[in-house]
């Protein structure tokens, strides 16, 4: 608690950076900072984590901690429906989300009502993909905050670390002390290494023909005392081949009955799972192992994560989004390759992931080994050694962060002339960087570029100010770059629109952005075997047979390659939301199952922001029929069950259930007893022959949550309409 003792940090005066290794105590910190802020002076703070998944993980755990006190806790994600600002207290933001907010806040100019920022791993402002709007977030609150604004940065140990200080103008407070040590060690053949390369032990058998790494006895040294391992493979392929192998070195006999028990219900749960049962986790998970990937979907990731923090499953074998995604410690971490995919492990990677070794409060040291090939013995050397790179700034001119920063704040209209652009570019990084910036040529090209796309445009006072088109940019949060496509793709569509099919306004809702590409043969199967009206809505979207064949022989570019990756992705989203199964959808479009619901909700969250740039741009029509796939998306359901989901705990096929039992409205549902909501869902559950004693006492709870949480909204809808009426008399 030593960096709480720098002046002005604890009484919220001064901003912190606190640069530190895994479980040093960074996040008790910012937790104090924010919670005092937030307590003593009434304003808000946003917490800004990079990933989905943790966003959601500390969300309920702030909810927990604070449940006591009046703090409204919000998660904002993806399509969640986080409280309004004006009534949360503290907000937990991925990046994307957090970047919209603060562009609302400070359109509305209400971004005085903020007292703290919380950033957790600070050092993603270097990311080639997300790092600018993080960077440009932090920028504009700085330029129109000042020193109004507490910032608190959590960071891995960087070369610049006192460049960013700098930048955010803040005490900054280094440390490497771990509270549980970590010995790292480096297996080659049958040698193992200690960090400094002098052999401290080493196999004295031979391996086993399907262990050739020794992987196996690594494992059961801390297995067999109940502890947990963490493995790391570069490829989701290699994670479930890695799981299926291990599965015949460890058998379920030797476990206590009560510990099979456990996996015998993760098992019934997984099964429960959207997709079914996995082949894989089917013989692994009785054994104690499994994986984890995005290939799982979100319902499967979370119960394994579960089961592995309690010790049901004690062999984990995860790809390296786990070691920044989620919080799962393990006594021993073991890295099967020196790899990330086909790139070999970069320096801040390999910390974050080995830095997952060492439980606090259960162990007394965590344990890393990297099985390393001789022929990679150098490189791992320098790895070893090696600091991490410096964090560069993303907002310069030569990329596309610079485009949107400047968009963003010209269209909120806190910078307004080329003078405002010079001051507002002396709160980015840059200014404490050794990069050279060529203020006026670099940005008037960069202006002037904006103009010819008719973004931005000077007025007769030579006064920068944005055109609908780039108010609608902004408000949607779509880059200047995907803006353009949404834009020129219903000006066109606007000419030539199919309402007999919602298959095209799926289309245009379908992310132009992480569509992973087709399997082309089998899209050309499905090619050939569209129905008449979904063939013209193909031929409407410049799609050809030849380009596809083409594609089969010789992998096409992205550019060209898009409009087909979207109407591939187009129609498994139209069959979810005809409430086709998912696991046929799965098995029709021969897609993954994690990444198909993955394109659910990223198509949910691009449909919504749709929605605001027709709205801004005022195309009314179009803005009417888009917003209705918000929803009808994440859940996957026809537009008759977009009122039931509304109701927290009714998804889409409790949704359908219930509808075709004779509920139609939120109304129907309050009137209901829990009984008779139970009665419905089990009747439709019947039909599909799972009605099991546990499926009733899951269904029971659910038919309690459901009643309750109808009649809590519509007592919120008449007291909200009461409030209405009593302003129209006044």
């Amino acid at each position: 608690m030593e960096c709480l003792k720098m002046e002005g940090v604890l009484e919220g005066k001064r901003n912190l950076i606190f640069s530190a290794p895994t479980s040093a105590g960074k996040t008790m910190v910012s937790e104090i900072l924010m919670i005092k802020k937030v307590m003593e002076t009434g304003k808000k703070a946003l917490m800004i984590l990079p990933y989905i998944s943790i966003v959601n993980e500390k969300t309920k755990y702030y909810q927990n901690l604070l449940s006591d006190t009046q703090l409204n806790i919000a998660g904002y994600f993806s399509n969640s429906r986080g409280a309004p600002f004006e009534k949360m207290d503290i907000g937990i933001c991925t990046i994307e989300k957090a970047n919209s907010l603060v562009n609302r806040l400070i359109e509305e100019n209400n971004y005085s009502e903020l007292g703290a920022i919380v950033v957790d791993e600070l050092h993603m402002i270097g990311d080639e993909h997300r790092g600018y709007l993080l960077e440009l977030l932090l920028t504009k609150l700085r330029y129109v905050m000042k020193d109004d604004l507490q910032i608190i940065g959590m960071s891995a140990t960087l070369p610049n670390i006192d460049e960013i200080a700098r930048w955010l103008n803040a005490a900054l407070y280094i440390t490497d002390y771990r509270p549980v040590p970590l010995k790292e060690r480096i297996v080659v053949n049958n040698i193992i290494y200690d960090s400094e390369f002098k052999e401290v032990d080493r196999f004295t058998f031979k391996p086993h023909p399907c262990d050739t790494n020794y992987m196996v006895p690594l494992i059961n040294e801390v297995t067999k005392n109940n502890n947990s391992v963490l493995i790391f493979c570069p490829t989701k392929f290699g994670c479930e081949q890695c799981a299926r192998n291990l599965s015949h070195f460890f058998s379920s006999s030797d476990c206590k009955e009560s510990l099979k028990e456990k996996r015998q219900d993760l098992l019934q749960q997984l099964s429960r799972c959207p997709a079914g049962m996995d082949s894989i986790l089917e013989i692994t998970v009785i054994c104690g192992i499994a994986y984890h990937h995005s290939g799982l979907t979100m319902e499967e990731r979370e119960l394994l994560e579960e089961a592995f923090r309690k010790g049901v499953i004690n062999i984990l074998i995860a790809t390296s989004t786990l070691a920044s995604g989620v919080n799962l410690p393990a006594r021993r971490v073991i890295f099967n390759q020196p790899f990330i995919g086909i790139e070999f492990i970069n320096s801040l990677s390999y910390t974050q992931m080995k830095g997952r070794a060492g439980r606090k409060g259960q162990d007394t040291n965590g344990e890393s080994f990297l099985i390393c090939a001789p022929k990679y013995l150098k490189k791992v050397k320098e790895l070893i050694k090696k600091t991490h790179d410096p964090v560069n700034s993303c907002l310069i001119c030569e990329q596309k962060g610079m485009k949107r920063a400047l968009l963003e704040v010209i269209s909120s209209g806190i910078v307004k002339s080329m003078k405002d652009v010079k001051d507002y570019i002396q709160y980015t990084s840059n200014s404490v960087s050794n990069s050279i910036f060529n203020f006026d040529s670099n940005i008037s090209d960069k202006l002037t570029r904006h103009k010819s796309l008719n973004t931005l445009e000077e007025d007769d006072t030579k006064e920068f100010i944005s055109t609908s088109f780039g108010r609608a940019t902004v408000g949607s949060s779509l880059s200047p770059e995907e803006s353009i496509v949404v834009y020129k793709e219903l000006k066109k569509a606007m000419l030539e629109f199919v309402l007999l099919d919602e298959l095209h306004m799926v289309y245009h809702v379908t992310p132009i952005y992480s569509i992973p590409e087709p399997n082309w043969t089998h899209l050309l199967k499905l090619y050939n075997n569209l129905s008449p009206i979904h063939r013209h809505i193909a031929n409407i979207i410049n799609l050809n047979e030849g380009f596809i064949i083409q594609a089969i022989h010789r992998r096409p570019e992205l550019k060209s390659s898009l409009p087909y990756r979207r109407f591939y992705s187009a129609l498994m989203l139209n069959d979810l939301i005809h409430e086709v199964d998912f696991s046929q959808v799965v098995s029709k479009y021969q897609v993954n199952r994690g990444h198909l619901q993955t394109l659910q909700v990223l198509s949910s969250t691009f449909a919504g922001m749709v929605t605001i740039f027709c709205q801004r741009m005022g195309w009314t029509n179009f803005e009417l029929l888009v917003n209705q796939f918000q929803d009808r998306l994440i859940f996957g359901i026809q537009k008759e069950l977009m009122e039931l989901v509304k109701v927290p705990h009714v998804k889409g096929a409790r949704a359908r259930a219930l509808y075709d039992g004779g509920v139609r409205s939120i109304k129907d549902l309050g009137i209901l007893t829990p009984d008779d909501i139970f009665n419905i869902l089990c009747k439709a559950k019947k039909r599909k022959g799972r009605l099991s004693n546990d499926v009733k006492r899951i269904e029971m709870h659910a038919a309690k949550m459901i009643s309750r949480n109808a009649r809590q909204i519509i007592l919120q809808q008449q007291e909200e309409l009461e409030r209405n009426l009593e302003d129209l008399r006044c």
